[in-house]
């Protein structure tokens, strides 16, 4: 059914795609589109109109429903598509064709002519060629980004515009408001469309300056091109920019260039440190070379992406491979990257991180290992380029110490040269604003029972001791008693003390930012689950402390007190800039998970402040955590991001803990809060970042004065440090004076040269680090992959419960399935399969005390690389009849068969 409007749809394809935006005819989508392919529609769309354009025409030639092309039709006309409606009714896109040089001229001139326009001005003279909504668009970005945003989107218009007079119209309007510059831009008497007919009848694509923007593409700006200067002469450097210019741009043009460049031999590697950073920058690179070059190979690895090809394989079979570090770092270990020659350029993404045992650190350790040894036989290491919004790493007082921190940063990526902006700055500041710095110091609550009430039943439950808690909880996990119940009972009783003293630390740190009812919320939550999961006698007396103050607690969190000083400021401060501009999207950051929930909710419940309809974002959180705010998941964040940014205002203000500060993508922000948030000279600067609107304000609101002076000497070591770079930057010899990298080789080579503490032999017992109960001994433990720790003793399981794992993933081979946990509730680990072997615990040492079975002393670890005892490497061999049970191979008992197979492997 319609095959001839299909056959002819997608013939003119070329015709439709880059006139339609598909978001204008989402009625058509809802009623004859199945729901999720309409959102893949709408979400690629936010990303690339012409590639949502394509998918969208694509599925309407899948569609079978009567009427449907009608239907169409009737939804182009509606939208004021008639241009492009009257070619689909007679099949006859001349009209649309005698356009097409003009576009094609308007592409070229694009990233110069949208500095010369004033979108608003020109609006009130293209109202024949746009539809009222486009204007509408243009001016909300305009408010929200900035007068070269708006123009770049109206000239995007402009170019899927289907009426036949709208280059006239446009050179109208120029000429009504004297924007002669522009205008000379599209006159026929430059040549211009004489060159592009020209090149139109050779088949030509204009070049190789990357200005055509087609689909993913991404267009280099000026100030980007200076940025990327000293790398495409092949120079190691460091580019530091502000957030927001687009340094992923500038990575992708380096890319291009180096591919270009280095022909066949290039393996370019693209580092970032987070995966939800990896996840958004995989996809820039897929779609920029999508459209560049689809023969360009690229791939994406990152921790968390399950079971996965080898590094080598992606390394042997692809030109472009982004990755997050740590995977790196893992395949060099295992000797799937013999050395980083194998690569011809490395680009790390918030390169300042490239310090201690972070991934990036190993890694060019290993960079200035090979380049330092005589051993290196001529191979040649891989080009080297950081990118970062600030260089000013570690502490320091003066310009003195910020230069050597700075040198320190550049030594160790192997870099003289930190790249800046200083001849393109104009056109910086009319792309990227940098938010105008307020604060507001704000009064303490003066009397607050909340906090006397939980004092009194703190010190109830083990004496008033937030400063000791971990040291006491870490204590109590090797108390040894000559009666071994008793030691359980009383180490128990002492992590549940511990524990729940934690909690009424946290609720105080929420009732002091935000309200009691959410402090009290948060400890009744808590109560609840250690009364769901079977609580003991201890447990029943800590619970009884809480519900015996539970209705006065009640009563001071539904009115009884008067309401936290700060929120009524955070209040007034959105009140107020809502006001003003109820366009307005802002980004609160916030301290801890908890926290960034107590504010969601005291919003939604806020009459003046509900219409925001905020989205939490907050990190991927620990393993362990239990509580509600524990964590997000990838998907979770991306619903939550892809509200904020869209443009029928579904949420305008996101709450995030520092997961936000860093790396990910909120472009459409012009207020940023900061609520009791500060940290360092690079947090500053990131934060500050998120703002990108003209006109946003960075606030920060605290009641602690000296967290204030913090952020505001911050911003006086910014100044320092832009004074250390430029000082770096004129006095090359300087920079050559302070460069570490020999002396730091040679302390590395000592500490090599320090023989490694040899572990003792010997049987340990491991005992749960909360009841004390027996767990398994060492001799049945198995190191897998120098990092998993195996046990092959069953009958752990009957010491041990399982819970079906939430995410049940893996990763080299191994691939966890189900959750472990003593059946005191503490979580022990995971139960994993590896290659076709099932069920194997999987165990972590900071839930376990390890005992030595011959002197009986106790002693605790946080990680398996500390412990001072030996244990064997895991091999397939292992899995056999054992003296205390049988392991499972595919779910059947090892027998006979299955001998051959483990004999062979």
């Amino acid at each position: 059914m319609y095959e001839l409007e299909k056959s002819n749809l997608q013939r003119c394809s070329k015709y439709v795609i880059p006139i339609l935006r598909p978001s204008y005819v989402k009625g058509f989508m809802t009623t004859y589109l199945q729901p999720e392919v309409s959102e893949r529609i709408l979400s690629e769309e936010s990303k690339s109109v012409t590639a949502a354009a394509q998918v969208f025409l694509d599925q309407v030639c899948l569609l079978d429903a009567l009427g449907w092309y009608q239907a169409l039709l009737d939804a182009l006309e509606a939208e004021d598509y008639k241009g492009l409606c009257e070619a689909l009714k007679g099949w006859d896109f001349q009209t649309l064709e005698s356009t097409k040089l003009h576009r094609v001229l308007l592409d070229r001139i694009e990233p110069r002519f949208t500095k010369l326009i004033k979108p608003r001005d020109l609006l009130l003279h293209l109202g024949d060629c746009l539809r009222k909504r486009e204007c509408e668009e243009i001016l909300a970005i305009e408010n929200l980004k900035g007068p070269i945003a708006a123009a770049e989107r109206l000239t995007d218009c402009l170019k899927r515009s289907d009426k036949q007079n709208w280059f006239k119209l446009l050179k109208s309007a120029l000429y009504s408001c004297e924007l002669t510059e522009a205008l000379q831009l599209l006159e026929p008497d430059t040549g211009g469309e004489k060159r592009l007919r020209e090149e139109e009848e050779r088949g030509g694509g204009g070049g190789g300056g990357g200005e055509k923007s087609r689909g993913g593409e991404k267009k280099m700006r000026e100030y980007q091109r200076e940025l990327a200067e000293p790398v495409f002469q092949g120079k190691n450097t460091v580019i530091c920019a502000p957030t927001g210019c687009g340094k992923t741009v500038v990575a992708l043009a380096i890319c291009e260039q180096h591919l270009k460049v280095k022909g066949k031999g290039a393996k370019v590697v693209f580092m970032a440190t987070k995966v939800d950073v990896f996840n958004q920058q995989y996809k820039l690179f897929q779609e920029h070379f999508q459209e560049k070059d689809p023969d360009i190979r690229i791939d994406g690895l990152c921790g968390n992406q399950g079971d996965q090809l080898s590094m080598k394989v992606v390394m042997e079979n692809n030109d472009i491979i982004v990755l997050t570090p740590q995977i790196l770092v893992n395949a060099m270990a295992q000797g799937e990257v013999p050395s980083l020659s194998c690569f011809s350029l490395l680009i790390l993404d918030e390169c300042h991180n490239t310090t201690g045992k972070h991934p990036y650190n190993i890694i060019m350790t290993s960079y200035l290992d090979a380049k330092l040894s005589t051993e290196q036989n001529g191979q040649h290491l891989p080009q080297i380029v950081g990118l970062t919004a600030s260089v000013g790493i570690g502490s320091f007082k003066n310009q003195s110490e910020a230069e050597n921190n700075i040198c320190q940063l550049c030594a160790s990526l192997d870099s003289r040269i930190i790249s800046t902006i200083h001849t393109n700055t104009d056109e910086l500041q009319s792309y990227v604003h940098t938010p105008d710095k307020e604060f507001f110091l704000v009064q303490k609550r003066h009397i607050d029972p909340f906090i006397r009430i939980i004092h009194d039943i703190m010190a109830k439950i083990e004496g008033l001791a937030k400063t000791w808690i971990v040291d006491v909880q870490k204590k109590c996990r090797v108390l040894q008693l000559k009666d071994q119940e008793e030691e359980s009972r009383v180490c128990r009783a002492l992590y549940n003390y511990t524990e729940h003293l934690r909690k009424y630390n946290d609720a105080l740190i929420i009732n002091e930012d935000a309200r009691t009812k959410d402090a009290l919320e948060y400890l009744s939550s808590f109560i609840q689950q250690v009364k769901n999961a079977g609580h003991d006698e201890t447990e029943r007396q800590l619970t009884a402390y809480f519900d015996g103050q539970q209705g006065v607690l009640r009563g001071l969190s539904s009115g009884g007190q008067k309401e936290n000083p700060k929120l009524d400021m955070l209040q007034y401060i959105l009140e107020e800039q809502y006001r003003q501009n109820d366009e307005t999207k802002s980004v609160l950051f916030v301290r801890t998970r908890a926290l960034a929930d107590a504010l969601k909710s005291w919003m939604e419940e806020s009459d003046s402040l509900k219409f925001l309809k905020p989205g939490v974002l907050i990190g991927r959180g620990r393993k362990s955590s239990q509580l509600t705010g524990s964590g997000m998941t990838l998907n979770s964040k991306k619903g939550v991001l892809d509200s904020f940014k869209s443009f029928d205002n579904q949420s305008k203000i996101l709450i995030a803990t520092s997961v936000a500060d860093e790396g990910i993508d909120i472009p459409q922000c012009n207020l940023v809060l900061m609520y009791e948030y500060v940290g360092n000279v690079v947090k500053m600067v990131q934060v500050r970042g998120r703002g990108r609107a003209q006109g946003s304000k960075c606030i920060l609101v605290s009641d602690k004065k000296d967290r204030i002076d913090k952020e505001k000497h911050n911003m006086e070591k910014e100044k320092i440090v832009e004074r250390a770079i430029r000082n770096l930057q004129d006095t090359p010899t300087e920079m050559l004076r302070k460069v570490f990298q020999r002396g730091d080789k040679v302390c590395r080579d000592m500490v090599k040269m320090v023989p490694e503490r040899p572990r003792t032999e010997g049987s340990y017992q491991l005992l749960c680090s909360k009841c004390k109960k027996h767990s398994c001994y060492t001799d049945d433990i198995r190191v897998l992959q120098d990092s998993h720790h195996i046990v092959l003793d069953p009958t752990l399981f009957s010491r041990a419960r399982t819970e079906p794992h939430p995410k049940p993933k893996g990763f080299m081979g191994l691939v966890k399935t189900r959750k472990l946990f003593c059946h005191c509730g503490l979580d022990w680990g995971i139960v994993a399969s590896y290659l076709s072997i099932q069920n194997l615990p999987v165990l972590k040492i900071e839930s376990f005390v390890v005992k030595n079975c011959v002197t009986e002393q106790q002693r605790y670890y946080r990680k398996w690389r500390d412990v001072t005892f030996s244990m064997k490497t895991f091999e397939l061999t292992d899995i056999t009849c054992r003296k205390r049970g049988w392991f499972i191979l595919s779910n059947q008992c090892l027998c006979m068969w299955a001998w051959p197979l483990i004999e062979h492997i």
